[in-house]
Parts: C-alpha cells; structure tokens; sequence
C-alpha cells in the first residue's frame, strides 16, 4: 500500500514526495489517496495495480485532466471511489484525459468531461453518489447502476442496467440540460429504476433529451417527465425520447404526464422505441385531435377512477392523462363534466344520448345494483337537458 500524504511541492501524482513512502506507485501497489486530491496533468504516469480514493469516510479525489499533453493513468485491477471520494476526468486543454482499469465501484462523484474516457475490461458499478458524463465516454463489460444519479451524455459502450430491485432509486438522466446519451448495447431499467427526461422549449424551437440503444431496451421502474426547462410543447408533435432495436416491457408508473394545461402521451413502439406527443384538448381522451364518440368510454374510465385508469390504461400508451377529462377545470373528475363532454361528442357528430347510455354502464358496472340504480338516475336527472338540446338541434335542420 502506498498512500498519499500530499507532502510534495506540488499536487501531482508523479511528485514522489506526496506519497508515503516517498515513491511513485507502481504495478505492485495500490495508491490510496485519503484526505486529499492527487493530480495527474499532461502525463502518462506509471501504472499500478490499485486504486482507491477516499477511504471508509475520509475525502479523497483524483483530477485527470490533459493539457496541451494527454494525462492518463493504467491500473491493473480495481478502482474504488469511496462515499466521500471525487472522480473527475478531462475538461482540462486540447488533449484528452484517459483511465484504463480492470474495474470501477463507486459510491461517490464521479465526473467525466469533454476529451475523458473511462476504458474498462471488467464493469462499472455504481452503488451510490453520482456520476456525470459530460460529452464524455465510458467503455466497460456492463454499465450498473444500483443506487444514486447517473446523469450522462456522450457515450456509453456496454450493457447497461439502471436500478437493481432492492429499492433504492437508481436514475439515468441524459445531462443537467437537454442531453443526447448514445448506448452501444442493451439497457434494462429495473422496478427501482428512474428514467428521467427533460423538455424545453425557446426561439430555437423544441427540445427533449434523447436516448439511443443500439440493442434492446427493457422498460421498467418510473418514467419521469416533470423536468421542465422553459415553455410549452406544441400539440400535435411527436417527440422521440428513446430509440432502440427493441423495446420490452412497460414502465411501472409515469410521473410529471401534466404540463400546463394539457397532457403528455406516450407511444411505445416495439420496433422503434419510446415517443410523446402533447395533447391540449380536453376530453380527447385518445389524443386524436377530436373529441368523439371513441373517447367515450375512456372518458367514463377516468371519471369512475382516475388510479385505475392511470395504472391500468395511461401507462400502456397513446392515451392523455385522467386529468384531461376534467372539462370543467375544477381540479376534479366529477359528474359536472359530463354535459360538457356530452356537448363536445354531439359537436363532432356524435350522439349524446348514446354517449351517456355508455358513460352509464362504466359507472355502474362496479357498484353494488342499488347504487348503480341510483347513478343512472342522477344521470339521467342531470343530463337530460344535453340530449334535449342536440334533438333540438336535430328539428331545427
């Protein structure tokens, strides 16, 4: 074990006196930096057989960062970044910055800038703590992500799984900003799993981070859609969000579906992946731009419970949010939405009467024949006046 005692008149790796004893580590060793940050600037040092930085609770980083010179440093085996231990690759000058190892564990910070690339032979293992990639690179046999933020853009070459089903949340977030990551294999969000996207909008025009699998992508877990970065959406358009060869499965819950004052609506496509489109209209519940005797029966499902039709229809895709069938802008799903959407459907050439005979059955299909008794004659009470004003329409043709 050679450890960093920062001794030296500098703060660089290849300065003997920082180290105790005072030397350089080599292929024998494992260099442990506690306490303090190591530098390795402009330069190929040495390689070791291990590294670790931080230990236990103790700080400790390690800055990797080209100049006008590559900086670069070989280990052998295993690199550990401990819960206080800080990471951080390139962003220095023109030349790149590179670590090679058999493996890399971390439950700290680990962030890799422009020009850095992490090149692993065994995996990257993330326990905890968060790592970054900013237009950077990461090679590893496989990508995990058991707990804490992964925020990446640039590329990532390895199999990749976010979350590992013990419940700690594990999230992958293309940047801070709007971001594109790129994966060169396959990658699988567990039931603890968070995937997190972000949209904004300016003078440029529309933007939403991306992802790109070239292998299968297995959805699980939360998708996330509540990040906002400025504006609105425009209705109607069908923003890509994740590509891949294959998709699998379906996320466990949506989070962040309502923006302003419409709905996001997934489309999952198996052979093309994941998109949104935004939706304004209330009471197009099937977000086809009409609001029409097909969205009849969705509109009932949303008003009897808006959970169920969440979990059970929302999250399967190419529907709005439960919320859009609030076409009184109450805040609520109730009965008083029923003669708006009932005008609504009679407006696109539907008919009321056979609109509310359908809403009836939904509503009634799940109480006790009493209630259900008592349902239909409120509905019927209450609108009434909806199906006498469209056969008064009718007489006045």
């Amino acid at each position: 074990m050679i450890s960093w005692d920062g001794g030296g008149v500098n703060s660089e790796w290849n300065e003997p006196a920082n180290w105790n004893p005072n030397t350089i580590p080599s292929t024998a060793d494992t260099a442990r930096i506690a306490g303090d940050t190591a530098m390795i600037t402009g330069a190929i040092v040495p390689p070791v057989q291990a590294t670790e930085i931080g230990f236990g609770l103790a700080s400790g980083g390690l800055v990797i960062a080209g100049d006008v010179n590559p900086a670069g440093l070989n280990v052998v085996s295993n690199v550990t970044v401990a819960g206080g231990g800080s990471l951080k690759l390139g962003g220095g000058g023109p030349a790149d910055s590179q670590l090679n190892a058999g493996s890399l564990v971390t439950a700290g910070n680990v962030n890799v800038l422009q020009r850095g690339t992490i090149q692993l032979v065994g995996p990257f293992t993330q326990s905890a703590g968060t790592v970054a990639l900013g237009d950077a690179t990461l090679n590893a046999a496989a990508v995990a992500t058991e707990s804490g933020l992964f925020d990446a853009t640039g590329s990532i070459t390895g199999d990749v799984t976010i979350g590992n089903g013990d419940a700690l949340t594990a999230t992958l977030s293309p940047g801070v900003g709007i971001g594109d990551l790129a994966i060169n294999g396959d990658l699988q969000f567990m039931s603890d799993g968070r995937l997190e996207l972000q949209f904004t909008s300016n003078s440029r025009g529309d933007a939403f981070d991306t992802i790109a699998v070239s292998g299968t992508a297995t959805l699980g877990g939360t998708l996330d859609l509540s990040v906002i970065g400025s504006g609105l959406p425009t209705p109607g358009v069908s923003y890509p969000l994740l590509t891949a060869e294959k998709l699998i499965g379906d996320f466990d819950d949506i989070t962040g579906a309502g923006v302003g004052p419409g709905s996001w609506v997934p489309d999952f496509n198996v052979t093309n992946g994941l998109n949104v489109s935004y939706s304004v209209l209330r009471g197009d519940m099937n977000a086809d731009d009409s609001v029409d005797e097909d969205d009849v029966e969705l509109f009932a499902r949303a008003l009897r419970d808006e959970d169920s039709y969440h979990f059970d229809i929302y999250l399967n895709g190419f529907v709005a949010e439960a919320f859009m069938a609030d076409m009184d802008l109450d805040g609520s799903n109730t009965f008083a939405d029923i003669p708006l959407f009932l005008d609504a459907v009679t407006q696109s050439g539907g008919s009321a009467a056979a609109a509310l005979a359908q809403i009836a059955s939904v509503l009634s299909a799940v109480p006790e024949p009493p209630s259900a008794l008592l349902i239909c004659g409120m509905l019927g009470l209450a609108f009434f006046p909806a199906i006498k004003q469209q056969r008064s329409r009718g007489r006045r043709r």
